[in-house]
């Protein structure tokens, strides 16, 4: 086999190809005998007949359509193998010439990892802040744990802000019924803002079972273009009514989340629990410096297929965000009117990043000779196996796959090379 290589640009190349007849061979033997087995052609036992009947009876078209499908992987991989090549994205493939009799020559044009020196980032020093839990800051979670323990209780006087109520409502425009205005014992918490402005000041003083009729005006930023600055009439039947009331801060309420005896323990793990997230994102600050310093002293081409493959995770890790929030990516979409090439243009820069820091990374943890061993991997996988819940065995199975074990090696190893730069870079 002879290889031949072209550099189309630093980080996609093409490859041509060359197999003499003596190489085609085993591939038409294989082909030949794979299809022979299974063929019933009179006057032949299973197997027996000869290839020139075994091509006439399939058609020779796709006899030697097979036989590509057979060579055309091994040949490649054998070339970028002989090349010492590390692609990132699937080859295009021509066949330029092939005849059983005369060989087969065909292209492949494929992206590779960009070759690039590293700076000297064990020079590289960073100051890391003293970051510290103030008395403010605990008193604000506290209340943010009093809110989500909050009790809602039904009574029977006037609705006021921060009451809970059900409402049925109807949004019309000159008497015809406005697409998407309307619900039925629809929850609302009274001043939060979750309705369009002036809506829910009207729910203010209604008694349950009351009607009221009352227009507003939509916003001209609205998702909705056909309803910007426009008055729509809204019929509401309030149908509940409950009061809110937050729980004191006392040891009962300490006690409610089962790790706490008292009041000033649960002071202390509030405070332990700021700190250690305080700690996180001071952490983040700190390698997202030292990636920008190393970054900033590489020049390198980055292969589109990478950006491409960056985009596509970070669409998805959307998606997945937008869904625990109960909303669609179309419904995203429709709301910001954008449509899913501009959201993946302005996704763009920050893949380009991110293949960037990967491309650092991974050649800081060659250079360092950083590995995931075998037991880190198993850890990794009984902690993502132990927070599956439900969906235990769905994930049982993914961890199994080759692919995604490669992902949790390289995750591991990326974590592993941060943390030897925190030892190089990071002011003690």
């Amino acid at each position: 086999m002879e290889v031949k290589r072209e550099n189309l640009s630093k980080v996609k190349i093409k490859l041509t190809i060359d197999l003499k007849e003596a190489e085609l061979r085993p591939h038409i033997e294989k082909v030949y005998k794979e299809l022979a087995k299974n063929l019933k052609i009179a006057g032949f036992r299973p197997g027996k007949a000869p290839q020139f009947v075994v091509e006439k009876e399939v058609g020779q078209d796709k006899f030697y359509a097979e036989v590509l499908d057979s060579v055309l992987p091994e040949a490649y991989y054998n070339a970028i193998t002989k090349e010492k090549l590390v692609t990132v994205n699937r080859p295009e493939i021509k066949v330029t010439k092939y005849a059983p009799t005369g060989g087969l020559t065909f292209e492949a044009e494929v992206e590779i990892l960009p070759e690039f020196t590293l700076p000297d980032y064990k020079k590289i020093k960073v100051a890391k802040k003293d970051i510290k839990v103030s008395a403010k800051d605990i008193e604000t979670s506290i209340k943010e744990l009093q809110e989500r323990y909050a009790e809602f209780k039904e009574v029977s006087r006037k609705a006021k802000k921060d009451d809970r109520a059900e409402i049925d409502f109807e949004g019309t425009q000159k008497g015809a019924a406005v697409e998407g205005a309307k619900g039925e014992k629809y929850p609302i918490t009274i001043g939060a803002g979750m309705f369009i402005p002036g809506f829910e000041e009207n729910l203010i003083g209604m008694s349950k079972g009351e009607e009221k009729t009352f227009d507003v005006t939509f916003p001209k930023d609205y998702h909705e273009s056909k309803l910007q600055e426009q008055k729509v009439t809204f019929k509401v039947k309030m149908i509940s009514i409950s009061e809110k009331t937050v729980p004191e801060v006392n040891d009962d309420f300490a006690k409610k989340f089962g790790i706490f005896k008292n009041v000033e323990e649960m002071k202390k793990g509030v405070e332990k629990n700021l700190q250690e997230v305080k700690d996180m994102e001071e952490k983040r600050r700190l390698e997202e410096e030292i990636m920008t310093k190393i970054s900033e002293e590489i020049k390198v081409e980055l292969p589109e297929a990478l950006i491409h493959q960056e985009i596509h995770r970070m669409w998805h890790d959307a998606e997945a965000n937008l869904q625990q929030s109960g909303i669609t990516m179309e419904r995203y979409l429709e709301m910001s009117k954008k449509t899913r090439e501009e959201v993946e243009k302005e996704m763009h820069p920050d893949a380009e990043k991110r293949v960037k820091y990967g491309l650092i990374l991974s050649k800081i943890a060659e250079d360092e000779k950083i590995k995931a061993t075998e037991k880190e991997i198993e850890v990794e996988k009984a902690m993502i196996l132990a927070s599956a819940g439900e969906n235990a065995e769905e994930v049982k199975k993914r961890l199994a796959e080759h692919e995604v074990e490669h992902q949790i090696e390289n995750g591991i190893v990326s974590k592993k090379t941060v943390d030897k730069l925190f030892e190089y870079c990071v002011k003690k």
